[in-house]
């Protein structure tokens, strides 16, 4: 395609498109947004939209929605997908695998999120939730007056032509059937294949034969269902996996020598290396809280059991079993290959009243194991020196921002994670808004943070189904999947967590080609930050950790506009404008410049809000320029030989 065509299939997927309404009477079928749940009695169901306007990149999976609403009681109602055909080429045809369908299922909740905004909450309970993908292609009924979303996946081929595809999506009923027009956009930046985040979900194996049917003495099976759990996760872009240290066997010979067998590990660690989409090992802990639980004071190390010659089983205290234990798994990490991919935990979510002790089990580990970094979600500040690797709950990630950037700047990296109702933010509850889940990694970019930490992939209930989890910890915060025999259940949480994935990655797709634009345009250009351009863009979904959108599409329209930033850096004449401050800040009515750096082909003519501006011979230009309330917005164009091109930058004035 013609690199000129580029932006005019970002504008196409904005115009209106009409589809055709449901044949039948007696029922309706329509789309909606896949950041909106709808309720098996069609609680605030957003207006029906007559077609599927998607849009993505090669590589990229997406997601759509759609709704069937009863007006009678209905039978073996299925969906039919017909292939996604290019407007280009009407011969070829993408294979039809890359389409997939599931009904979305409900899940009961007698209780809310407690501490949560009711405008927080999609409905008070109590009610039945949408969450999980049923693995069925049939329903056997739906009552009058009911409504069962459809959920849709599309993973565009990485070889895709860009352009326009079309499909059909049908609705078989006994009442009838009715058809959707589907219609993807597919641009021709690809999807990064490499995680550009460190995203971690704590899973559990101790469901697997009640909820798996696969009894973990069955080896094979067991290693089977373990690999299903880890190429789902790299489905969805999870890309830091945990192996438990009690899977290594120690032995003690006379005089107190230990020898381990790493077998186990290795054999589990291998099952998420072989999935080839893993970049870290996560492992630990070696110290816990004190008797007295949260409140407690202090966090030993634990003590650990081994056997001795005889076969007994000993007992011994936390630091006489490190001390061997520690060299031995760093060198043995290194003979794999894998120590500079471990990441390795003291104890979990340290407070400032028992800091000091878990500093002493850190200072332990670095000890034995200077090499090992160290992971903690913790719960304070006090950890320089102590922690590589720093993970606080977003609530106090907000309140002590500036020294978490402090560490950050010294070297450490800086997550976070999620856990219990935390108010004003977002989260990914099951009664949250949806689009919530989906914002968790804007966050991520929005605020510098290289990683994500949620502990509950599977910590399922007896019954997942209709049996819901703690309520009091977040409603349904323990799983992100559903059980099934053999397998596994995506959630809408699940999906929302994959997209919003994506949508981080085409944040880093703009900031790494602003870093190549900097490289290629030599000394001179140190005003450009390769990561402005997307931070000002990742505010407009979200401003701050607790300011941050609901609307679907204001999320849409700012990935379209990342799309547009992408695709225009390579567009005739070259133009890259930055200003400081960043678009979006409030400046003063008249007191208050605005300054505008840009980098343009030698020869361009440039404009200012109307000033021209000269290009110096390496197409560097700058200037200034006053805001008023009349006057938000600072607008340069470039024109050539070579064509014209504009930006403009908002910002909010006051006087």
């Amino acid at each position: 395609m013609p690199i000129a065509n580029r932006l005019k299939l970002v504008t196409a997927i904005l115009l209106p498109c009409c589809g055709l309404m449901a044949a039948n009477s007696e029922f309706d079928w329509f789309a909606v947004s896949d950041l909106v749940r709808i309720f098996d009695d069609g609680y605030k169901c957003p207006a029906p939209r007559r077609s599927i306007d998607v849009f993505g990149i090669r590589g990229e999976t997406i997601s759509a929605q759609c709704v069937l609403a009863a007006g009678a009681e209905m039978r073996n109602v299925t969906v039919e997908l017909s292939p996604l055909v290019p407007d280009s080429s009407p011969a070829v045809r993408l294979p039809a695998n890359v389409m997939q369908w599931y009904f979305v299922g409900s899940v009961p909740l007698p209780r809310n999120t407690p501490g949560v905004r009711a405008a927080h909450l999609t409905r008070l309970a109590p009610a039945r939730f949408p969450d999980y993908l049923g693995d069925g292609h049939e329903l056997a009924s739906l009552p009058a007056g009911g409504f069962q979303a459809v959920w849709l996946t599309i993973k565009i081929p990485r070889e895709a032509a860009p352009g326009i595809y079309r499909s059909a999506v049908t609705v078989k009923t006994d009442r009838g059937s009715a058809t959707l027009p589907l219609i993807l956009t597919v641009y021709p930046p690809q999807m990064p294949d490499r995680r550009h985040l460190n995203v971690t979900f704590w899973y559990s194996t101790n469901r697997f034969a009640t909820l798996h049917g696969v009894n973990e003495s069955d080896t094979e099976r067991f290693y089977e269902m373990l690999k299903i759990y880890a190429e789902d996760m790299t489905a969805h872009r999870q890309n830091v996996f945990r192996v438990s240290l009690s899977l290594i066997r120690a032995k003690m010979a006379e005089g107190g020598k230990l020898s381990f067998d790493f077998s186990r590990f290795d054999r589990w660690a291998d099952v998420f290396w072989n999935t080839g989409h893993m970049d870290r090992l996560e492992t630990g802990f070696v110290a816990e809280r004190g008797p007295g639980g949260w409140s407690d004071s202090t966090m030993p190390l634990t003590s650990w059991t081994v056997t001795n010659e005889t076969g007994e089983r000993v007992k011994l205290s936390g630091e006489q079993y490190l001390q061997q234990f520690l060299p031995a798994l760093e060198q043995h990490l290194r003979e794999k290959g894998w120590l500079d991919r471990t990441i390795f935990h003291i104890a979990d979510e340290p407070v400032n009243w028992n800091v000091r002790s878990w500093r002493e089990a850190s200072d332990l580990v670095h000890r034995y194991a200077p090499s090992l970094r160290r992971v903690d979600a913790i719960e304070g500040t006090d950890f320089s020196g102590a922690l590589e690797i720093w993970v606080p709950k977003l609530p106090h990630l907000n309140n002590w921002f500036d020294v978490y950037k402090k560490a950050q700047r010294e070297g450490n990296e800086l997550w976070y994670y999620l856990a219990m109702p935390t108010e004003a933010y977002p989260n990914r509850f099951i009664d949250s808004p949806l689009i919530e889940t989906r914002i968790l990694y804007w966050l991520n970019y929005r605020f510098g943070l290289t990683g994500f930490l949620h502990w509950g992939f599977n910590s399922w209930t007896d019954n997942p189904f209709e049996k819901p989890s703690n309520v009091s910890d977040g409603a349904d915060d323990a799983w992100t999947v559903y059980p099934k025999q053999g397998g596994l259940l995506d959630s809408l949480r699940w999906e929302a967590t994959r997209n919003g994935l994506e949508d981080y990655e085409y944040l880093w797709l703009l900031e790494n080609r602003i870093a190549e634009i900097k490289t290629q345009a030599g000394p001179g250009f140190s005003w450009i930050d390769p990561s402005q351009r997307g931070v000002e863009l990742a505010s407009r979904v979200i401003a701050r950790m607790n300011v941050f959108t609901e609307t679907p599409e204001v999320l849409y329209q700012t990935k379209l506009a990342i799309l547009r930033e992408l695709l225009g850096l390579d567009l005739p004449p070259r133009l890259l404008v930055q200003t400081n401050p960043p678009e979006g800040s409030t400046v003063i009515d008249h007191t208050a410049l605005v300054e505008v750096f840009g980098l343009s082909d030698p020869g361009t003519a440039v404009v200012v809000n109307g000033k021209a501006v000269t290009v110096d011979e390496r197409g560097n230009f700058a200037t200034a320029v006053s805001m008023t309330e009349d006057q938000n917005v600072v607008w340069v164009e470039a024109k050539s030989a070579k064509g014209e091109r504009s930006i403009q930058r908002s910002f909010r004035v006051i006087h």
